[in-house]
């Protein structure tokens, strides 16, 4: 893993938006990875935080759970400010809960944040390993590590943020 990579999921997005979503971004290029979505979403580069840089490696709606994918790469911390400003800047995003769940590069830490209109609902840390032992799970020597045993550590604390946030958050929208 070469940068930390946060996964972005926005819920609630009808078709009908996500199709003049990806119309009036550059949501092809954005699957691409050659888009300046980022840049488009939130113009201002002091209402980005304190990340050095980030790009989009990926870009995915899925209309049967109506949701919005994004994977953003940054050099080490999550692009929770970006993330705060596109959602309360942005009409499609408007009243929607979004979701990131950011792996840290080295693996050691991956935190969970929710945010709606650009108030921040959770921020969370999900995992927490020290880098010594995450050393273990890449030493094909120590059979006593398996790296499927790290990353379904990392994702099912992942998907538990991800079920809390969807319980709690639109739950209250129904």
């Amino acid at each position: 893993m070469d940068s930390t990579k946060s996964h972005v999921k926005i819920y609630n997005i009808s078709p009908e938006n996500a199709e003049d979503f990806e119309f009036d971004y550059d949501a092809e290029g954005a699957k691409e990875g050659t888009s300046d979505i980022l840049t488009e979403l939130v113009p201002d580069l002091s209402q980005w935080g304190d990340i050095g840089w980030v790009e989009v490696e990926d870009y995915e709606y899925n209309a049967p759970t109506s949701t919005m994918h994004f994977i953003l790469n940054t050099k080490w911390e999550p692009p929770t400010r970006w993330l705060q400003q596109a959602s309360c800047d942005n009409i499609y995003f408007e009243n929607k809960l979004i979701t990131m769940a950011t792996i840290q590069k080295d693996e050691t830490y991956v935190t969970g944040v929710a945010i709606m209109d650009g108030e921040v609902l959770q921020n969370k840390t999900l995992f927490t390993q020290d880098p010594e032992e995450i050393s273990k799970y890449y030493d094909d020597e120590n059979t006593k590590y398996d790296i499927d045993d790290l990353d379904i550590s990392i994702w099912d604390s992942i998907g538990k943020f991800l079920t809390v946030c969807e319980q709690f958050y639109l739950e209250k929208e129904k």
